[in-house]
């Protein structure tokens, strides 16, 4: 299932959190800085505005366990830009651009999923709307050539 990406995301394997995180779940949900993050069976986003939110989100998971390197490879923990598509190059994650209207026509959101899902149910934070999200405010345009930190 695809997760919303606004501003940068903080993409993380699910499956990663249960199995490297003491605690998984609870201890991840006590390290997430904002209210702003959805979670599928595949992937969590934390949408983040702030870039040393990010590198501080980052940092402390890969404290907590997860396998994460600024250099890379990107194991567990990836970044997405609502705008520029993948921040960091690797073949777990991909990123999109999709319709969310009726019958598929605009407006468009940017969501990122686990490569090979083709499931189209967009997981987006609790209370979520598109009317005054970032996504109404910056648009999304699609990927481009993924960029590197």
């Amino acid at each position: 299932m695809p997760v919303l990406v606004e501003a940068t995301a903080v993409i993380i394997k699910a499956e990663a959190i249960e199995k490297r995180l003491e605690g998984g779940w609870t201890t991840f949900r006590d390290s997430v800085p904002t209210a702003s993050f959805c979670s599928d069976d595949e992937l969590v986003s934390v949408c983040l505005v702030d870039p040393d939110a990010v590198t501080r989100f980052a940092n402390r998971l890969a404290e907590l366990g997860l396998r994460f390197r600024w250099e890379g490879p990107f194991e567990d923990i990836a970044f997405a830009d609502q705008k520029r598509g993948l921040i960091t190059p690797c073949d777990w994650v991909s990123f999109e651009t999709v319709n969310i209207g009726i019958g598929g026509t605009p407006p468009a959101v940017a969501i990122c999923r686990r490569t090979g899902s083709h499931s189209h149910e967009l997981r987006a934070p609790e209370g979520w709307r598109y009317q005054g999200s970032l996504s109404e405010a910056f648009g999304a345009e699609g990927s481009g050539p993924a960029a590197s930190f």
